[in-house]
């Protein structure tokens, strides 16, 4: 596999040592908009992706939008920056919670108020601020050709993990920033199949066996970003949206140029995720997956010098999407 440099570990703290009451506990999703709509929308049928803009007028940018997101990255069409430096991580520990909402699987960031806690944050690259990262979602399919939202080439991957990070600069939490300009930056890093567990991963898959239905939840201790990203400085940058109602376009987004690789057991536990709760199971979590987008005029960056013939997402791109990557792609 890659060259992966992984340090230190991942520890979960299990349910089992939690109080019963605390265990039995769920969670009521909410937006930044405090509406009620939260449980209603959905990736399929009357309440999918077309029909969001005119389900609830706080998300009418979902349908009229110009700077929407998801978007397919042709590398025929970006445009090389020189400017773009690598992307800057300042601090690599998290704890917090992850969450089964019914629609993905979140990590979000316990902010305790520990002034001696910085958090990790992001900056450098296309970014002008700080940002601090908040939450980690999962978007995935019940196939293998299809699973991430963003797409290179118009080919998928099977997942896709999105960093979500908010300015500290000028708001003083997410739900300010995600509606607010320059408000969110986020990281989009694919998954690719391989015959190797991602040994960052696997605390998801572990954690994930407790939070199979809407509204489990669990604590997730010392989570390591660092190694949950692919070991590369090259990215494509837009600006884009968040890919959940209400569509908020206030995001600057970095898809990264390398996968990183997990195993198909590590796949099928996120498969298995259920929509509704364990009194009514319902359907699958999965697709949980926004279409593309039009770029409307938008042109993607990239720090990737085509000249020098390191582009990976030129003809013969880096990324083998949904095929067996061979020994020399892994470099």
């Amino acid at each position: 596999m890659a060259n992966m440099s992984l340090i230190g570990s991942l520890h979960i703290l299990r349910p089992g040592r939690l109080k019963a009451k605390e265990r039995k506990r769920t969670l009521v999703d909410k937006r930044s908009d405090g509406s009620l709509w939260e449980s209603w929308w959905d990736y399929q049928g009357i309440s999918g992706p077309q029909f969001w803009g005119f389900t609830n007028k706080a998300w009418v940018v979902c349908s009229k939008g110009r700077n929407q997101s998801p978007i397919n990255v042709d590398p025929s069409n970006l445009l090389f920056d020189p400017t773009l430096s690598p992307l800057l991580l300042f601090g690599d520990l998290m704890t917090g919670t992850l969450r089964n909402n019914g629609h993905d699987i979140t990590f979000s960031v316990q902010h305790n108020g520990n002034p001696r806690y910085d958090g990790v944050n992001i900056t450098g690259g296309p970014l002008s601020y700080t940002y601090r990262v908040d939450q980690i979602k999962f978007h995935f399919s019940l196939v293998d050709f299809e699973g991430s939202e963003h797409s290179i080439g118009k080919k998928s991957f099977p997942v896709e993990i999105q960093i979500f990070a908010y300015n500290t600069d000028l708001y003083a939490n997410y739900s300010e920033a995600e509606a607010s300009p320059k408000g969110l930056a986020a990281i989009a890093v694919f998954a690719q199949v391989s015959d190797r567990t991602h040994k960052e991963f696997s605390v998801f898959q572990r954690a994930i066996n407790t939070t199979q239905y809407k509204g489990d939840w669990t604590y997730v201790e010392r989570l390591r970003l660092r190694q949950l990203l692919p070991p590369t400085e090259q990215y494509v940058t837009y600006e884009g949206s968040i890919t959940t109602p209400g569509c908020h376009e206030t995001v600057t987004w970095l898809v990264y140029n390398r996968p990183i690789y997990i195993s198909k057991k590590q796949l099928s536990i996120l498969r298995s995720l259920r929509q509704g709760t364990r009194y009514n199971p319902v359907m699958l979590m999965a697709p949980n997956i926004r279409p593309v987008q039009s770029l409307n005029q938008r042109t993607p960056r990239t720090n990737i010098n085509f000249r020098e013939r390191t582009c990976t997402m030129s003809q013969n791109m880096y990324y083998q999407v949904n095929d067996q990557v061979s020994a020399r792609d892994i470099r």
